[in-house]
């Protein structure tokens, strides 16, 4: 037993009055003479004996009594193992952990509605000259103040789920952070969490005598959740009016079986396409809703499906663009027969817009508007065109580059140096066939499901030894396994390189299928549509695109619930990005708009690791903490449950005075009892 204030055991000197007062009687008695006092006298022994033994009682009585007062004042109290208890005013730091997670239940009710209760409950156990920190995931700059237990008790009461996931290693500092800025002599912190595995890091935490740690768990009933996770079309390129597939990942987080559950996909806040799905138990399911596309413009769409307590990660917002058409340029090196087979492949088809200038006469500053550009068969290439090329390129612009026959190799040398690859020093006219086709890259892997062993392929009488740069696909080899087409990847573009001319005495590649099939594909992925969506507070910088944003008004991003938004744009050598920092926004689907124009779609979606629900029970938890040897941590076993008695049992150990008042009490009534009954 340890006391509060042991300078009140001092007045334990008090306990020698009652002695003095029984040791000197100031009674004094007076001498009555009989004439046979034998009788008497015995009667009279007997009494002085019975007197004595209680003036002895009601002594003992009235020390014990005076004893527990003055022990009740020096407050004593039994100390927790391994804490010294401390007096003077005190700074408590209290994590609400506010992320999706917390909209589980357990048979207590919601497990955030615990945690604001009791964040309340634990600045009530304190003194109403204590200093409080209210934390939450939102990480916000005011939070790192200290109020008082007023201001603290309604910024609990109005603490809401939010898209926010931090690891609690990071909670952590900022608590110490805030109560290092604070002179009171006792600080605390304490932490409202389901201990979700993803963000309990015990590896990463770190001891603090001077700030104990109180961790309370709110332990779901269950960690059964569904989530979508993710979602892609099938096509790289919406086409207006075509049929769309729409692949959607679903994830089971808890282990029963589901079967014929439905889900559905809106475009434009209408319903297009509904299914059903079944998942084992902690499994994964990638299914497909089919629907008709759109007409061409900007357009948002909406996957959803019910599944509760836990409804966050129930719907997945993406935005899109439905193309009118692609824009080809084939640049002509006045090869009249190939250029024709290059025409017909795009002239036939109304999705593309192909044009068709001479290497002479090119207008360098139409490159700029095309998606695919096509060179081929130019004998020579100009500064100024590679310059061109190059910028187009790397602003996003697909680049297809077929030879020239019986030519200077040299000639291409800039070219090929301009995009990392090496130059071709010499041609080779033995005739070879393609060997294979490379359906691991998808390039091909979308356009073929199964390739044959018989099938034919493409020869080749005349080529060119080039070598791609390090980390190029080859989409198709040759029998000797050197490249005859391969993919660069330059900064946001792509450089398509064909080792052989397109002339029918180089090879036989125009009046081949996979001509026609590759020229589709170069246009189809040109100019890629960048992400269906991206994730609220986990990225911080989103791209937008072959946007041209012009002028002095700044663009608007316009949400739900009529949210108006002037975002940050930053405009960097790689193009114009979006940020947004750690902008409290609701998920779904935003318009970015200069003036009445709709210049893109985006879909924005809350993070899906607060999708697991699998978290550390408290046993596991304090296990870890001894392995660890964090011994400045604390983990309540029934949650937030009587948490103001024992937040005050832990900060002043278990108090004894209330007792020692009772004791006290009992020993006056003991002293009257003797003096009144007992004669």
């Amino acid at each position: 037993m340890s006391f509060l204030h042991p300078a009140f055991l001092w007045a334990l000197a008090a306990l020698a009055i009652p002695v003095l007062i029984h040791l000197f009687q100031l009674r004094r008695f007076k001498r009555i003479d009989f004439t046979n006092v034998r009788l008497l006298a015995e009667v009279s022994q007997q009494t002085r004996a019975r007197k004595k033994v209680q003036h002895w009682l009601v002594l003992l009585a009235r020390m014990l009594a005076l004893a527990c007062l003055v022990l009740a004042f020096a407050q004593p109290y039994l100390p927790q193992a391994d804490s010294a208890v401390r007096a003077g005013q005190r700074a408590v730091s209290l994590y609400i952990d506010d992320s999706y997670s917390l909209d589980g239940t357990n048979p207590e009710g919601r497990l955030l509605d615990q945690a604001r209760k009791g964040a309340q409950d634990a600045v009530m156990a304190y003194s109403a000259t204590d200093r409080f920190q209210l934390l939450t995931g939102r990480f916000e700059g005011r939070q790192q103040m200290l109020l008082g237990r007023d201001q603290a008790l309604e910024a609990a009461a109005q603490v809401n789920v939010g898209p926010y996931t931090r690891p609690l290693s990071k909670v952590l500092v900022r608590q110490r952070e805030a109560l290092a800025a604070s002179d009171a002599p006792v600080k605390r912190a304490i932490l409202f969490t389901d201990l979700q595995r993803s963000i309990t890091d015990v590896d990463t935490w770190t001891n603090d005598t001077l700030v104990p740690t109180l961790i309370v768990p709110l332990e779901p009933s269950s960690a059964d959740n569904l989530s979508l996770d993710s979602a892609w079309f099938e096509s790289p390129v919406r086409r207006a009016y075509q049929k769309e597939a729409l692949h959607v990942r679903i994830r089971n987080h808890g282990q029963q079986e589901l079967v014929n559950v439905p889900f559905r996909v809106a475009i434009d806040g209408k319903q297009r396409a509904l299914a059903t799905f079944s998942v084992a138990g902690g499994a994964v399911v990638d299914t497909v809703l089919r629907f008709a596309g759109e007409r061409p413009g900007r357009h948002w769409g909406e996957v959803s499906l019910n599944d509760r307590p836990v409804t966050f990660d129930d719907r997945l917002y993406f935005g899109f663009t439905v193309t009118e058409h692609l824009r080809v340029l084939l640049v002509s090196g006045n090869d009249a027969t190939t250029d024709r087979a290059i025409a017909a492949v795009f002239s036939g088809d109304s999705l593309h817009r192909f044009a068709q200038q001479s290497a002479q006469m090119l207008d360098l500053s139409a490159l700029a508007t095309q998606d695919l550009v096509v060179l081929n068969a130019l004998p020579t290439l100009a500064s100024g065109t590679l310059d061109a090329l190059d910028t187009f390129v790397k602003a996003g612009g697909s680049l297809a580059i077929f030879p020239p026959t019986k030519a200077d190799v040299s000639a291409y040398a800039p070219l090929f140096q301009r995009f990392g690859g090496t130059a071709a020093i010499r041609q080779d006219t033995a005739r070879m066939k393609v060997d294979r086709i490379d359906l691991d890259l998808p390039f091909y892997r979308d356009v073929f499901l199964t390739m044959p062993r018989n099938v034919d392929l493409p020869w080749s009488r005349e080529r060119w030894n080039m070598v791609p740069k390090a980390g190029s696909d080859i989409l198709l080899r040759l029998q000797d396994g050197s490249p005859y087409l391969a993919r660069t990847q330059a900064e946001r573009g792509s450089v398509y390189l064909c080792a052989t001319p397109l002339a029918a005495s180089a090879g036989n590649l125009t009046q081949h299928a996979l001509f026609a099939t590759s020229l589709l594909r170069m246009a189809e992925l040109s100019r890629p549509m960048g992400p269906l969506y991206h994730a609220i507070g986990a990225e911080a910088m989103i791209p937008i695109d072959g946007l041209e944003l012009t002028g002095e008004t700044p663009p608007h991003l316009r949400g739900p619930e009529g949210m108006d938004l002037v975002p940050e744009l930053r405009r960097t050598p790689a193009g114009a990005q979006l940020v947004l920092h750690d902008l409290d926004i609701p998920a779904g689907a935003y318009a970015l708009t200069a003036g009445a124009d709709t210049l893109l779609m985006l879909g924005l979606n809350t993070p899906r690791s607060e999708s697991d629900l699998t978290c550390l029970t408290p046993a596991a938890l304090k296990e870890q903490l001894e392995q660890r040897g964090l011994g400045s941590f604390t983990v309540l076993e029934d949650g937030a449950r009587d948490l103001s008695l024992r937040l005050n049992e832990l900060d002043q150990g278990r108090k004894l005075w209330k007792w020692f008042i009772l004791l006290a009490l009992l020993f006056l009534a003991t002293e009257v009892f003797l003096i009144r009954h007992l004669r």
